[in-house]
């Protein structure tokens, strides 16, 4: 029985309100298991533990959608499974948080039921933690910044439960998540939205939104947006994003918009270059490694960029993928 959405943000409020802790212990996996090809997921690097998590995600099954509630970490060369997410969880963002040195979780959903959830979830101690929201600033496909220099996370656009594309701007303060800024960048998903480890700004970069698919640069000051005059990848949005601390610069890979044409499917496709951020312009570092996709998500793993999973689009259906790659020395090796 499917419940009404109303019933299940009320479920959801309650959580909050108790700040329910959640977790299932699946236990540790062999070393020869990987997590299933999914997109819609999330890939965050744990500066406290030296981990690289992948978090739930989606992929077509059975003429259908399947939701994974699954939690997995790369450590040492292996893939380990862990307890699990409080509910299915696909089009969410997680940032690792560093004065709290907790990962934190908002936004997506699982399926029609709840499609832009408004609730912060915070793991600690191996739980998840409901800590708070804003069911106004609910979103699928949001893009949460943590920004180091402020000790704040802060977050920008996506859908909401009707679809529609947001442009507000919120940060998570004392007083909970707060709506900062309506201006800047028009509303959008699908872009990047990180720390620059050399501006020591959150930067901007793509998506689309109903005007189209954006190539755009902008930073977040803490006050007010101000967009870059630079030029750099082409105009895209659900392309892979990290932080690379270690080389003070981002890195974006991949991604869906024109210029990339698959046959039949309106002059918009899949890209498979890598381009990179220093804190003054955009650098394309090279078109081979892994295939086109969309969705693929990318993380700093304390040494080195990885990139796991996306969807591959093909003329007539899409294929989910389950690859893991490293970036070194400008080049990608594929990991399994």
């Amino acid at each position: 029985m499917k419940l009404p959405r109303s019933i299940v943000h009320l479920c959801v409020a309650m959580v909050v309100a108790a700040g329910v802790s959640v977790g299932r212990l699946h236990g540790s996996v062999s070393a020869q298991a990987i997590p299933d090809a999914r997109a819609h997921h999330q890939l965050v690097y744990h500066a406290g533990d030296g981990r690289t998590y992948l978090i739930g995600g989606s992929t077509r099954r059975d003429e259908g959608y399947h939701y994974f509630d699954d939690m997995w970490y790369w450590s040492g060369g292996v893939w380990t499974q862990i307890n699990a997410l409080p509910f299915p969880r696909s089009s969410h963002r997680v940032v690792y948080h560093a004065q709290r040195n907790s990962l934190i979780l908002f936004g997506g959903g699982f399926g029609r039921a709840v499609r832009a959830e408004g609730v912060l979830w915070e793991r600690r101690a191996n739980l998840w933690k409901a800590i708070g929201g804003n069911f106004r600033a609910g979103a699928s496909e949001p893009e949460l910044c943590y920004d180091r220099r402020r000790e704040t996370v802060v977050m920008f656009g996506g859908w909401d439960a009707a679809n529609n594309f947001r442009g507000e701007t919120w940060e998570w303060l004392a007083t909970g998540l707060v709506h900062v800024d309506s201006g800047g960048p028009s509303p959008r998903a699908g872009h990047a939205f990180l720390y620059d480890p050399v501006l020591q700004r959150c930067l901007l970069f793509g998506g689309q939104g109903t005007d189209g698919y954006h190539a755009d640069t902008w930073e977040w000051d803490g006050v007010r947006w101000h967009q870059l005059d630079v030029t750099g990848p082409s105009a895209r949005s659900f392309f892979g994003s990290a932080t690379d601390p270690m080389h003070g610069r981002i890195v974006i890979f991949g991604g869906r918009g024109p210029g990339a044409p698959l046959p039949g499917r309106d002059a918009v496709g899949d890209f498979g270059d890598t381009w990179v951020w220093d804190g003054e312009q955009w650098e394309q570092l090279q078109n081979s490694g892994p295939p086109p996709r969309m969705g693929g998500q990318l993380a700093f793993t304390g040494r080195s960029i990885v990139l796991f999973g996306g969807r591959e689009e093909q003329p007539d259906a899409f294929h989910d993928r389950n690859d893991f790659w490293e970036l070194q020395d400008g080049s990608w090796v594929r990991r399994n």
